[in-house]
């Protein structure tokens, strides 16, 4: 008794009895491709690099299958068939041009013809691609039966091939084939009579559009005279769309308000036709008027009109007239072409004969007027010099922009010097400004400077702000003192009054021996090199010099007594020079420099 179990994991039981219903697996993977297993008429699997029945037996075997190995190659030959005509006086047959491909993939051949313009002959696909079978049924046509110089038939039709391409002919060679030289198509009998029309003299008389003689018999006879007109439809359909330009200046600075102005010339091939356009410049205070005469035939002569029109015809600029360096006039408007675009130049060398040198190099450029500019007022003292200069430019002043660079890098960097008055031709000293003592500060961030007097106990002088900080500028000039003017030594004339700069904190001595660039007076390498110079041949004056100096035979000078032996030997330089070489030379920090070392420099000896 069968009793029904239900259908659930570890219920189930597989009756050995029952049949295989699995069907067997007929397919092969090489190499991950999937290919047939059992044997084909086409291309083995496990064949050598070409096709199965290819003659060549010492290729290497292929772990690929053909339709893998051979994909994308395909062998092409040119062949053609004769095709007999039966309707025809000029011609008995026709040579039909085809081309045989050959996939090696699977041995499948497609041929098609390609197509002639006018020749009345559907052309295009021939055969669909397809294996095609020979006449007897059993086999199919293979790589073995198509060669150069051989005849193949498929469905009745003989083709017989001629040449093949350059990678047919590598890989028929290197699979062991021989194959013959290409050979040349057939001419078809009907070329030979469509030339035959062409040679030798016409037996008919020349068309009226063609020749004048033939057009002025006909129009004796009452011809209609647009028949007799040159073919324009002709000239139209060979050069519809060829344009040459020209570049053209057109100088009128003779009449008044007249000027001198770019344009351009489009000559139309087509039909004789030109046109004038006007080159807008920037900034020339004209309209933008494009076109400045519109296309059509430019008459080549001066216009004689009365009320009814044009009193008689003229002829017409051409082509020929058109010359690089050449003028044409346009309506009494003489145009001075100076440049052709290349396709200009291209067309006249190679349908007129021309040559590169019938198109010089042509300048038209004027050397240009310099623009008047407007003298500015001297300065009169009120403001600043910037701010007043501004009303001279703009007649709604705008304020100085300052400098963004000297804002950002130096806006705390301030140079202080201390300073005194001093004589000059306007100005005598009394007793108290000769001991009066200011400081100076010069402002990098906008090159301002300020005054302040230090006050001094029972000097009958009430110190404090001696100058507001502001520009100041140089005598009788309108430049300002910069950072570059400011040296120890130096004398600056503020507002009539002369200050000579006496000393600087070590801040100043320290920017600006890091500038060097900009104070030369310390950098000292270059005032070395200057005291070089000025002191060669010196030796003697500056060995007894130095030894004057040095009272206390101590071998060391201060700052004062460096500057008088220097002065004494005939070496001149400022009190900034001096203090750069003895901020260089005094190493323990007293002030004073070695007279030893000095001379070092100079490279001799001193003896005291």
């Amino acid at each position: 008794m069968e009793v029904p179990l239900p259908k659930l994991p570890g219920m189930s039981f597989m009756d050995p009895r029952a049949p295989v219903s699995r069907k067997a697996q007929t397919l092969n993977y090489i190499n991950g491709y999937a290919v047939p297993g059992e044997k084909s008429t086409g291309l083995k699997p496990m064949a050598p690099m070409a096709p199965s029945q290819m003659v060549s037996a010492e290729a290497p075997p292929s772990t690929l299958p053909a339709w893998v190995a051979y994909d994308r190659k395909v062998l092409r030959y040119n062949a053609y068939f004769k095709e007999s005509v039966t309707e025809s006086n000029v011609e008995n047959y026709r040579v039909r041009k085809c081309v045989i491909y050959f996939y090696l993939e699977d041995e499948s051949i497609h041929v098609a013809e390609p197509k002639q313009q006018n020749s009345g002959i559907p052309q295009g696909v021939f055969l669909k691609r397809h294996r095609i079978p020979k006449d007897d049924g059993a086999s199919y046509f293979t790589i073995n039966d198509l060669n150069v110089s051989t005849c193949v038939t498929f469905y009745g039709r003989t083709f017989f091939v001629v040449s093949c391409d350059p990678f047919t002919r590598k890989f028929l060679s290197q699979s062991g084939f021989e194959v013959p030289e290409d050979m040349s198509m057939p001419d078809e009998p009907i070329e030979s009579h469509r030339a035959s029309l062409k040679r030798g003299t016409q037996p008919y008389p020349p068309a009226p559009r063609e020749d004048d003689l033939t057009r002025f018999v006909e129009a004796r006879l009452g011809k209609a005279s647009n028949a007799l007109n040159a073919d324009k439809l002709k000239k139209f359909l060979e050069n519809d769309r060829k344009v040459l330009r020209f570049f053209c200046v057109w100088d009128d600075r003779e009449a008044l308000y007249g000027d001198r102005r770019p344009y351009v010339i489009h000559y139309y091939l087509s039909n004789d036709t030109m046109e004038v356009l006007e080159v807008n410049e920037p900034n020339s205070g004209r309209d933008p008027f494009p076109v400045f005469l519109r296309r059509g035939p430019l008459p080549n002569q001066k216009l004689e009109v009365d009320a009814l029109g044009p009193t008689k015809t003229y002829s017409c600029y051409t082509f020929h007239d058109l010359r690089v360096g050449g003028h044409i006039k346009v309506y009494n408007r003489n145009f001075l072409i100076h440049d052709a675009d290349n396709f200009t130049k291209a067309w006249y060398i190679t349908q007129q004969g021309y040559s590169e040198t019938d198109f010089p190099p042509l300048s038209i450029e004027e050397e240009k007027m310099p623009i008047p500019q407007m003298a500015l007022p001297p300065y009169n003292g009120f403001g600043g010099h910037a701010d007043s200069l501004q009303n001279c430019i703009a007649l709604i002043p705008k304020p100085v922009k300052p400098d963004f660079n000297k804002q950002m890098n130096y806006a705390h960097t301030i140079l202080r010097f201390t300073c005194k008055m001093v004589e000059d031709d306007s100005h005598v000293l009394t007793m108290a400004d000769m001991d009066r003592k200011f400081i100076l500060s010069y402002f990098l961030a906008n090159d301002t400077l300020s005054i302040f007097e230090p006050p001094s106990r029972n000097s009958g002088v009430v110190g404090g702000k001696f100058l507001e900080r502001m520009e100041i500028l140089k005598p009788a000039s309108a430049e300002k003192y910069d950072a570059t003017d400011l040296f120890v030594g130096a004398t600056l004339t503020v507002h009539t009054r002369s200050f000579q700069l006496m000393e600087a904190d070590g801040y100043t001595y320290n920017f600006m021996e890091q500038h060097p660039a900009s104070f030369p007076r310390s950098d000292f390498e270059t005032v070395m090199q200057r005291v070089k110079v000025l002191g060669g041949g010196k030796e003697d004056s500056l060995r007894t010099s130095f030894i004057e100096m040095d009272v206390d035979g101590s071998g060391y000078l201060n700052e004062a007594e460096l500057e008088a032996a220097l002065s004494k030997a005939g070496i001149e330089v400022v009190k900034q020079e001096v203090i750069s070489i003895v901020r260089k030379y005094d190493v323990n920090g007293d002030g004073r420099i070695s007279i030893e070392e000095f001379f070092d420099v100079f490279n001799f000896k001193f003896e005291n």
